[in-house]
């Protein structure tokens, strides 16, 4: 995976080149990545992170993302929602927000990023996820508003439900307050930002 390649960009969002996964990691080049969250009028969705991976293991995150490889198109990454979560779903089913950069420096990588921010109207219950464990340990839920007003800083902790998945097909219920250290620390407000969008513009809440 990481001698996959991708584009690479300079800060305007023009392609100057490729490079391999590792590389744009390790040098901090920007690159595309897409992301797709999973929302319905009440919920917003959120992936628990793998403990086998490398990068925020554990962690709560965008409900399906992934890098764009340098032969995709935008709408390419549609594939993550089929091999993180197991939901066939077609490009022209979600929604497109627009394109958003980020830049998180961590220990082990500086990560640039142009992510393409696309939703989708989930209408499904949890028996429809089949989890790439290597990937995805878990999906929960938070109410909308909820996550509002915590992303947003109003509160400190956000009341979430869900389950942790196991390759036998059993499945852990998870009901429980979490703190923003238990979520991949996004730019600021990004997720208020989608959450504003959701509301406004898939299902006509007034903000």
């Amino acid at each position: 995976m990481e001698q996959e390649i991708v584009k690479v960009f300079n800060e305007q969002h023009e392609q100057i080149g490729t490079a391999t996964r590792a590389e744009v990691h390790e040098k901090g080049l920007w690159h595309e990545t897409f992301h797709c969250w999973l929302v319905n009028e009440d919920y917003i969705y959120f992936q628990i992170r793998s403990a086998q991976k490398k990068d925020y293991p554990g962690l709560l995150d965008i409900t399906a993302a992934g890098h764009l490889l340098a032969a995709e198109t935008v709408e390419s990454g549609i594939r993550e929602v089929k091999e993180e979560l197991g939901l066939d779903i077609h490009v022209h089913e979600v929604v497109k927000m627009g394109m958003t950069s980020c830049s998180i420096v961590s220990e082990n990588m500086i990560d640039n990023e142009f992510c393409h921010v696309f939703t989708y109207p989930f209408k499904h219950d949890w028996d429809s996820f089949e989890l790439q464990y290597e990937e995805v340990s878990g999906v929960v839920r938070a109410k909308l508003d909820e996550a509002e007003a915590f992303f947003l800083g109003g509160t400190a902790t956000l009341n979430i439900e869900g389950y942790e998945y196991f390759p036998d097909g059993k499945r852990v219920k998870i009901v429980r307050p979490v703190s923003i250290a238990q979520f991949v620390p996004y730019r600021e407000l990004y997720v208020a930002h989608v959450i504003q969008f959701v509301k406004e513009k898939m299902f006509n809440k007034k903000l």
